[in-house]
C-alpha cells in the first residue's frame, strides 16, 4: 500500500496586508457611493418601501383574518 503525502504553503497575512486590503475595499466603496446621485438613492429607497408594502399585506391580511376567527369562535 502507498502513502500520498500532500504538503502546501499557507500565506499568513499580515496585519500590514490585511489593512491593505480593507482600505482598497474601503476605497472601493467609498468611490462608487460617492458617485452615486441621491435622486437614483431616492427612486431606489422608494421602490424598496413599495415592495415592502406589497410583500407585508399578505402577513397583516392572514393576522387579520385569524383574529376574526378567534373572535367568532364560541369558547
Amino acid at each position: 500500500m502507498s502513502v500520498i503525502t500532500v504538503k502546501r504553503t499557507v500565506i499568513k497575512r499580515t496585519p500590514y496586508r490585511r489593512s491593505l486590503a480593507l482600505r482598497s475595499f474601503l476605497g472601493l466603496t467609498r468611490s462608487y457611493f460617492a458617485s452615486e446621485k441621491s435622486w437614483e438613492f431616492a427612486i431606489e429607497a422608494l421602490l424598496f418601501v413599495i415592495l415592502l408594502a406589497i410583500s407585508a399585506w399578505p402577513v397583516v391580511a392572514a393576522v387579520d383574518a385569524l383574529n376574526e376567527f378567534l373572535q367568532h369562535t364560541p369558547s
